[in-house]
């Protein structure tokens, strides 16, 4: 019996990367406000050759900027709350533009999704829970855990609108196919549906 050993790739083959990207990727990691001028001096390249290094990571979706908290830094309540469905793209469809679910993960196991969710007090969390998930009769079953820490820094976005959430209607781009009328939010004294 041959045994073949498969070719384990790198990071640097999967992402079309050198060393020297892989360095700077680190770099801005460790301190993301470090200068061109810093990166040149430690991978011995220009710093206008950096700088297009730098673009052509951005472009490649390898270095990206988020706006938000940091969880580890900042006492904002954050669950994961792991769905499982019948249809879990109808769910999808549903979160995608809910300014609410910070982020969603289609996962695989017992549950089709991962969803964070973040506010300023637990019980926001837990309505929100109830009426986007338990309600719905697509959504077979939900298993909420609340973040006690973040060991590590993780950026969420969150949308200050959930402040305005009451537990009965959803805001502005609710996809609820179940009949609950959508909240109305005020911008500058105008009603948004």
């Amino acid at each position: 019996m041959i045994k073949m050993e498969m070719k384990k790739k790198t990071f640097n083959e999967i992402l079309g990367i050198d060393n020297d990207d892989k360095k700077i990727i680190e770099m801005i990691e460790r301190d993301p406000s470090i200068t061109h001028s810093a990166i040149a001096r430690e991978i011995e390249k220009s710093q206008p050759a950096v700088g297009a290094r730098i673009i052509k990571l951005e472009r490649k979706h390898l270095l990206t900027k988020q706006v938000g908290f940091d969880i580890k830094e900042v006492d904002i309540k954050t669950a994961i709350v792991f769905v499982s469905t019948k249809d879990v793209e109808d769910i999808i469809k549903k979160v995608n533009d809910c300014p609410f679910i910070n982020h969603t993960f289609k996962i695989s196991g017992e549950y089709n999704l991962l969803c964070f969710i973040s506010a300023s007090d637990l019980q926001t969390i837990e309505k929100l829970v109830d009426l986007c998930f338990r309600r719905d009769p697509n959504v077979v079953k939900v298993k909420t855990n609340i973040l006690i820490e973040s060991i590590h820094s993780f950026v969420i976005p969150i949308d200050f609108q959930i402040e305005q959430f009451d537990g009965r209607h959803c805001g502005p781009k609710c996809n609820l196919s179940f009949g609950n009328e959508k909240f109305k939010f005020k911008y500058l004294d105008k009603d948004i549906d």
